[in-house]
């Protein structure tokens, strides 16, 4: 996220003097400050606001339906922290650059009271979701791969996504402690009345060099966008290479649940490429700009136009990537889209008692297209894999627990 840059300007002689530059406050380059107004408070606001609405009505439908918290846990997981990115790109990014814009020291001062908490949840937010995209795609890659993993993937999906969460808030969760505010009583009433600034144990101490730089950049973001990338390959290559998935499936002879399975099955695929797409993109630049920090030191000087645009855009790009999640999933999934759009007209239409009854009818239609091999009633011997067309049969183990079970 950005921070804004309080410059002061070097005092001459006196007390007086030193005081007046103190208290002097420098907008980080003011001629990009409209810009940056119009895409950051304005655009991204909006971006922000819809991805927030959208997020709490899909944390709403996955958390309100048993079968979606068993199954769907990842996407469960992932709106929930969506919200919070997203809420937090408003704090943050859009009343920072505000501030700049009206040059208020009541905003600034009100910015400077959550600004820590915030910008601490909103990087275990982030770096949870990343956790939690690779989860999800490492399951789907073995469920298109037809891993002997699957099934471990599938019995402990639970205890994974708890993992991912905790290595968000291990990851991230000590930035609440790295910053300090340093409150200026000269400057009261000023944009420069508050300041912040890092904890001495932050850059005179080992923290820095192992903690904050190789973990933090290597585990939180490299690895995520590079093992994604591969698992995305991966199944992308298997789907053209299959023009079958393997699963498992209660077939009794019947050809239409047969051709349901298959379509659930390139759809949660085709979703969750989308989804791993979707986030390579939006982070692209964060990996880009991560690796010439690195390298150049004097990135901010030599280029700082430049690095302002870069930062900006992570950020809205990573917003944007919350708010495109909702309309992935009404393209690729079309028993999810008949559901959320039952939920919505129920939204609607409260009280209509005839609304209530399709309501029903309808949500129960979804629950026999999207779960019928959940139910687990059928015998092992009526089980029969659907084997690839370049693969014999009997290389395929089967498994009740169908791995398109989930949408993703």
């Amino acid at each position: 996220m950005d921070l804004p840059l309080n410059s002061t300007i070097p005092s001459t002689s006196g007390n007086e003097t030193e005081i007046e530059d103190d208290c002097i406050y420098e907008v980080m380059q003011p001629h990009m400050l409209v810009m940056r107004f119009w895409m950051v408070s304005i655009f991204g606001s909006t971006i922000s606001f819809i991805s927030m609405i959208e997020n709490i009505f899909l944390f709403w439908l996955f958390v309100t339906s048993r079968r979606h918290r068993r199954e769907n846990l990842f996407m469960m997981l992932l709106a929930f922290f969506d919200i919070f990115v997203s809420m937090a790109y408003i704090m943050l990014m859009s009343v920072n650059v505000l501030s700049d814009v009206l040059m208020s020291p009541i905003l600034v001062n009100i910015w400077y009271t959550y600004m820590i908490p915030i910008l601490t949840v909103s990087h275990i937010a982030m770096t949870s979701s990343s956790f939690l995209i690779v989860a999800a795609s490492f399951e789907r890659y073995c469920a298109t791969l037809n891993s002997p993993y699957l099934r471990f993937a599938q019995k402990n999906r639970s205890f994974i996504a708890l993992c991912a969460v905790f290595l968000g808030v291990v990851s991230k969760g000590t930035i609440s402690i790295e910053f300090e505010l340093v409150h200026h009583e000269q400057c009261e009433g000023q944009m420069m009345a508050t300041t912040m600034k890092f904890r001495p144990f932050v850059l005179e101490t080992q923290y820095h060099y192992l903690f904050r730089f190789w973990y933090r950049n290597f585990v939180t973001v490299f690895a995520p966008f590079f093992i994604l990338l591969y698992l995305n390959v991966r199944i992308v290559k298997a789907l053209t290479t299959y023009t079958t998935a393997t699963v498992c499936l209660v077939t009794n002879g019947n050809t239409e649940d047969l051709q349901k399975r298959k379509a659930s099955a390139r759809a949660a695929t085709r979703t969750l490429v989308m989804v791993g797409c979707c986030y390579l993109v939006s982070n692209i630049i964060n990996v880009t700009l991560t690796s010439l920090e690195q390298t150049n030191n004097e990135l901010v000087v030599d280029y700082p136009d430049l690095y302002i645009v870069l930062i900006d855009l992570v950020s809205l790009l990573t917003t944007m990537a919350c708010a495109a999640r909702l309309p992935i999933y009404l393209y690729c999934q079309p028993v999810l889209r008949r559901e959320i759009l039952c939920r919505f007209k129920r939204l609607c239409v409260p009280c209509n008692p005839r609304a209530d009854e399709k309501y029903v009818e309808r949500l129960k239609s979804v629950e026999t297209d999207t779960s019928f091999l959940s139910r687990g009633d059928a015998n092992h011997s009526e089980t029969m894999p659907i084997a690839t067309i370049s693969e014999p049969r009997n290389k395929h183990k089967c498994s009740l627990n169908s791995p398109y079970e989930t949408l993703l």
